[in-house]
């Protein structure tokens, strides 16, 4: 057994065995080794997607010149936005290489590579990416083709969607280099996508980098499409899925043309793409969503009926393209395509995405106070709900993501959600700086310092840049007020804080079905793992496991991610009623049998306080102050 250390904790890794290697299609030639790979030359990367929805694959083909020491491709084991490893390789299939005559090229895989080093009694320790790398041999210029399987959350209703990361290999030398992708569908069908057509009505498009390209997802087929213009630049809004015919679609034009007036006029620049494109997966239901942040794009499993949660759910995605997409940490791109990312401000990247999420549509008069109150409730009771939070504070759940899941990490944060804690972190900075520079400067100075850095393509800011930056607009306390909020757990001090901006926080008793666990899941995914357990199913369930099933019935759900879907199915539950749970564990399956339970828990609600100071009624003014919304 291999025992590797990272960040200071200790990972195990198995010994390798003849089980963990497939056998080669071709031996390589014995002069053909690793060491032979240099840096390539720039060389432009070509893509062609053919699009066969009728056998349910695309087919990619990738060509590449330069190679004439050989080539490594990989395929990325994880997606930006994303923090859990996914596996692409195992979907990656019929893979042949060939050079330009149309001869066929070896591949062999690196573990393959590996393998043949241990049987020598050479070193051969596994790394993250050993098992998703092929190695072809050289060639004046390399021809990859492969297929991709669509599934039912890709093939819906006569489209096809498809993700960058899941679908192109990249060469590993070749990442910064540009890429061309053309893609063949069926004629007359629509195709959009974030990227720089060519040529309108080419299908051809531009990326000045495998990041670019992989990070712009594709919807074509059977699709409803519109369309607004903001500020001189075109927004396509994109429906797919049954019930598509259902969305009100100028209530939806105009929640999301809101959206991108007031966020880019809060930045006070031209907004940082050339056309944007929102991805919509509809469903038959009247509010929800979840969605996944692009550079240019996002996409959204919607509700047909754009409820105030979904409408919610478009600024969050939307604020993305400056927070997360370019003002980021500096390991969030270029990124390491082979393991997760270790940051300690997804707090910030996510949960003061939806502070802000919540806060601008406020501002710009698209929520009334009430609205705005009860989201703060609900982020205070999904924290308070968790016993975890007296342990794990905001900065912590972002560092350790990568180990929860057992190693696979999750798109939640680690015990606890990084969203609801630096959804609460991020009001308390805000409240905490206006106090300390008496209305003077906001938690909006810092963000618009941050872009100031990040934006125009520059590197990603350092892990205690936040920190650096309250104290320079707010002082050297501001910095203890960091450390107490965000580096500690249960430093918040939520009910003071509110008292600052004239605010009073209640707790009553409240009666409700307990399951003994929490669950979470990334919108979209395959996985929906037990997040925290509780008394009632303690020896049963662990966190981590992995939910595939209740009552007999698998978890799938392509449209709405299985965290709604476990939702819906465990609404309504009685007390005392057995709930047959089939999980993963370790890679086993289990089936575990769990009773929820009667219980009280404290229901938290946020109004004006009765009697506050004056100076509290002032501050609270400016921190809720309205703008008009200029369409």
């Amino acid at each position: 057994m291999f025992l590797g250390k990272k960040g200071g904790r200790s990972y195990n890794r198995g010994i390798m065995n003849q089980a963990q290697f497939r056998s080669s299609k071709v031996a390589l030639a014995a002069a053909f080794c690793l060491c032979g790979f240099g840096e390539g030359a720039r060389a432009d990367v070509k893509y062609t997607v053919d699009v066969r929805p009728d056998t349910k694959v695309l087919h990619v083909m990738i060509r590449l010149e330069g190679t004439n020491h050989g080539s490594r491709f990989q395929i990325p084991n994880w997606g930006p936005g994303g923090y859990v490893l996914r596996d692409s390789f195992k979907n990656v299939k019929n893979l042949i290489a060939k050079d330009a005559h149309g001869h066929a090229l070896a591949i062999e895989t690196k573990m393959e590579t590996l393998h043949k080093k241990y049987q020598e009694g050479q070193s051969a320790k596994i790394a993250d990416n050993d098992v998703c790398t092929w190695i072809v041999a050289p060639a004046k210029e390399t021809i990859l083709e492969y297929d991709i399987p669509l599934g039912a959350r890709e093939l819906s209703d006569g489209s096809v969607h498809w993700s960058g990361p899941s679908t192109y290999l990249y060469e590993i030398n070749h990442r910064r280099d540009k890429c061309l992708l053309a893609i063949d569908v069926p004629a007359n069908w629509p195709v959009c996508v974030g990227l720089t057509e060519t040529k309108p009505g080419s299908n051809a498009y531009v990326a000045k980098t495998y990041d670019v390209l992989a990070d712009n997802p594709v919807s074509t087929g059977n699709l409803l499409v519109d369309h607004y213009e903001c500020r001189g630049k075109m927004h396509w809004i994109v429906l797919r899925g049954a019930a598509k015919a259902k969305v009100d679609r100028n209530k939806l034009i105009q929640a999301c043309r809101f959206v991108s007036e007031c966020e880019t006029d809060f930045f006070g620049d031209s907004a940082p793409y050339d056309k944007y494109v929102w991805h919509f997966a509809v469903n038959d239901t009247p509010d929800g969503a979840g969605g996944l942040e692009h550079l240019s794009s996002t996409e959204i499993s919607l509700a047909a009926g754009v409820g105030p949660r979904a409408k919610s759910v478009l600024a969050h995605e939307f604020f993305h393209l400056w927070n997360v997409k370019r003002i980021r940490s500096r390991v969030l791109g270029p990124f390491d395509y082979t393991k997760l990312p270790e940051t300690g401000a997804l707090w910030w990247l996510e949960g003061v995405t939806d502070y802000y999420a919540y806060t601008l549509p406020h501002r710009y008069d698209g929520i009334d106070d009430k609205a705005y109150f009860a989201a703060i409730a609900a982020n205070l009771q999904a924290v308070r709900n968790n016993p975890d939070y007296k342990m794990v504070g905001p900065f912590e759940s972002s560092m350790r993501v990568d180990e929860s899941n057992h190693g696979r990490g999750n798109s939640n944060g680690y015990l606890i959600s990084y969203y609801n804690l630096g959804w609460l972190a991020g009001m308390v900075l805000d409240i905490e700086l206006r106090s300390h520079t008496n209305g003077k400067h906001s938690l909006d100075d810092v963000e618009h310092a941050l872009w100031d850095l990040c934006k125009n393509d520059k590197p990603g800011f350092d892990e205690g840049e936040i920190r650096k930056q309250l104290v320079r607009f707010g002082g050297l306390d501001m910095g203890n007020v960091y450390d107490r909020v965000v580096m500690k757990a249960d430093g918040m001090a939520i009910e003071d804080t509110l008292s600052k901006v004239g605010l009073e926080l209640t707790t009553t008793p409240g009666p409700y079905v307990d399951l003994g666990f929490n669950f979470g899941g990334f919108p979209g995914s395959s996985v929906l793992n037990v997040v925290a357990v509780r008394s009632s199913v303690e020896g049963k369930l662990q966190v981590g496991d992995q939910i595939v099933a209740v009552d007999g019935e698998a978890l799938v759900n392509a449209d709405r991610g299985l965290a709604a879907e476990m939702a819906r199915r465990t609404r309504g539950i009685a007390a005392g009623k057995a709930l047959k749970l089939t999980i993963k564990r370790a890679g086993e399956s289990i089936d575990v049998d769990v009773t929820p339970v009667s219980a009280t828990r404290d229901i938290f609600s946020v109004d004006w306080a009765k009697n506050p100071t004056p100076s509290e009624k002032r501050l609270g003014a400016e921190w809720l102050a309205s703008k008009k919304y200029r369409p």
